[in-house]
């Protein structure tokens, strides 16, 4: 890498993570096991995963990987049709199977890979889901979970140089603590442009996610993110209510949906006084250039 990078260390970063050292502790002690032990890597989007799996296939050279992406997964025979025993199946995104999928064909998959002779597999979701959760659900045990951390900033002083380690934590204190952010925030560094810069190219990779998360929101939604976005301090509902001329009635649905979608959260901690504020103060950036 470049200036204001260390060579190789978001690779070399992610090879000496505690999750990749566990799941490579789980392919050793499973080679040769006729029912080996199946995986799932839980981390948020951009925390590494698919990256972490391109990791292990460099790593281990000698076995034979099948990648399958969860995207285009709508059935069990879909996963099945491309593995045999002597496969490490790498499913990333498992997410969408269990998603789209009926406990039937997920206890399909399942008894597949608990047979002698299965293929070990490694998989990954972004987050726990009720396929994951619920009791009755086929994968509520039997799969060894191994969580991705998010980044710190203790993590940016093994990727960062010296130089450049103040500039990247101004912006990772705006963004997802994940490694995609740590790569966003290098090719910024090392394009060696002015860091008076830094906000608008970081706001130009952005840009894209979120006029889509803004777009995708109803009207009434908008028009609270948009008074939100350019309030000064963090508002109550009776704040947003006179800002907005929307009743109580109308409000609080908008509001809750926004919380529940994890744009806005609020602070409860002053009794009859709870707050409401964007929850990504990168989106808050961008909403207000892009309202004013």
């Amino acid at each position: 890498m470049g200036s204001g990078v260390q060579p190789n260390t978001i690779s070399t970063f992610i090879a000496n993570s505690s999750a990749f050292n566990a799941i490579c502790g789980e392919i050793d002690g499973n080679i040769g096991s006729s029912i080996p032990q199946p995986v799932l890597v839980i981390g948020q989007e951009g925390s590494g995963k698919t990256t972490l799996f391109r990791r292990l296939i460099t790593k281990y050279p000698a076995l034979h990987f099948v990648w399958v992406d969860g995207r285009f997964i709508f059935s069990s025979s879909d996963i099945i049709a491309q593995v045999s025993g002597d496969s490490i199946l790498i499913i990333d995104n498992l997410d969408y199977f269990l998603n789209r999928c009926s406990y039937e064909e997920q206890f399909r998959l399942r008894r597949f890979l608990y047979n002698e002779g299965a293929p070990m597999m490694i998989a990954s979701v972004s987050k726990l889901i009720p396929a994951l959760t619920e009791y009755k659900a086929p994968f509520f045990e039997g799969l060894k979970k191994i969580h991705l951390p998010p980044i710190t900033d203790g993590d940016l002083t093994q990727i960062f140089s010296d130089d450049s380690i103040d500039r990247a934590s101004a912006m990772f204190n705006f963004v997802p603590p994940t490694i995609n952010s740590v790569e966003i925030i290098s090719h910024i560094i090392e394009a060696g442009g002015n860091p008076k810069d830094d906000w608008n190219l970081l706001l130009s990779y952005y840009s894209i996610i979120y006029r889509d998360l803004y777009n995708n929101v109803p009207t009434n939604s908008q028009h609270i993110l948009n008074i939100l976005s350019n309030s000064e301090k963090d508002m109550t509902v009776p704040d947003i209510r006179e800002a907005s001329g929307l009743t109580s009635g109308i409000l609080t649905p908008y509001l809750k949906s926004l919380k529940e979608k994890g744009i806005i959260t609020k602070d409860s901690s002053v009794k009859r006084s709870t707050k409401y504020f964007i929850k990504d103060p990168l989106f808050r950036i961008w909403l207000k250039k892009e309202t004013l």
